[in-house]
């Protein structure tokens, strides 16, 4: 298939008129022009197209065929349009765009994670997804990060993660969900209480983010250890805080080596007040 490259004749464009007009615009100016022009190219005929424009190109290729030239422009190592992207967006999630969620090449899969979004009937896959060696981190971040919309809609889905390999997906999931769950809460508190200091802050965000104000006591005690670092006590005071509760008593972490690495980025200037909190 040979494929246009509607990137490179559009940057080829700007690059002309930016030269033409240099000098006359700011950077911020000369971007919002380029999102404009853009746009505007979207509906310009092209006679490579035979008049159509850029849109109408795409816009009157099948599901099918659009799935096949999205492949072709990542198999050849085109810049792939937004105009392709947005057409795909628009179908919605048709029977042609959701077969994307078996593939494993991770470029493609991740444009079809884009593309389809949180629609109801890709969550099914998704977490089937979450739980298949074929897929790394990269794509079962951007599931999750997709599922916690939908936490209400994939609990059971997510709780049979528990206890394997992907459960610390599953718990980011979960933390999400707004109808309260006692199962929820035991998970997540579980995973608060076993975690090491290096997970303290990701489990304390997941409390917080979950809302119920039950887990105040495991945090209290957990901000009370001497061993913890400035990060994990910083993490800990906002869980704390998100569901209600306080804590006042002053540290000091002047010799932790996370908060003299903050310190040093703001040049010297204490942005928390003081080494002792």
């Amino acid at each position: 298939m040979k494929l246009i490259d509607f990137d490179e004749k559009f940057n080829a464009r700007m690059a002309r008129e930016i030269e033409r007009r240099a000098g006359t615009r700011t950077e911020e100016e000369w971007e919002n022009e380029i999102a404009a022009q853009y746009a505007r190219f979207g509906q310009t005929p092209l006679k490579e197209l035979n008049g159509q424009t850029p849109r109408q190109y795409f816009a009157q290729m099948s599901d099918e065929q659009l799935v096949e030239t999205l492949k072709e422009y990542l198999l050849q190592d085109v810049s792939v349009p937004d105009f392709l992207c947005e057409e795909l967006e628009g179908r919605a999630a048709s029977p042609a765009i959701l077969a994307l969620l078996s593939q494993t090449d991770e470029e493609l899969v991740l444009y079809a994670l884009n593309v389809i979004g949180d629609d109801p009937r890709a969550l099914g896959r998704y977490a089937e997804m979450l739980g298949e060696e074929a897929y790394d981190e990269h794509v079962k971040d951007a599931i999750a990060d997709l599922l916690k919309g939908r936490a209400d809609d994939v609990t059971e889905l997510m709780l049979a993660l528990l206890g394997t390999e992907n459960e610390a997906y599953a718990l980011e999931v979960l933390s999400g969900t707004r109808r309260r769950d006692e199962r929820v809460f035991r998970a997540l508190t579980d995973a608060f209480l076993g975690a090491d200091e290096e997970s303290f802050p990701l489990y304390a965000g997941y409390l917080a983010a979950y809302g119920d104000e039950r887990a105040l006591p495991q945090l209290l005690a957990a901000i009370e250890r001497e061993d913890i670092g400035f990060v994990a006590f910083q993490e800990l005071k906002f869980a704390i805080e998100a569901l209600g509760g306080a804590y006042d008593k002053e540290r000091d972490f002047s010799a932790d080596e996370s908060y003299k690495k903050i310190m040093e980025a703001g040049a010297g200037t204490d942005i928390f007040g003081g080494g002792r909190r």
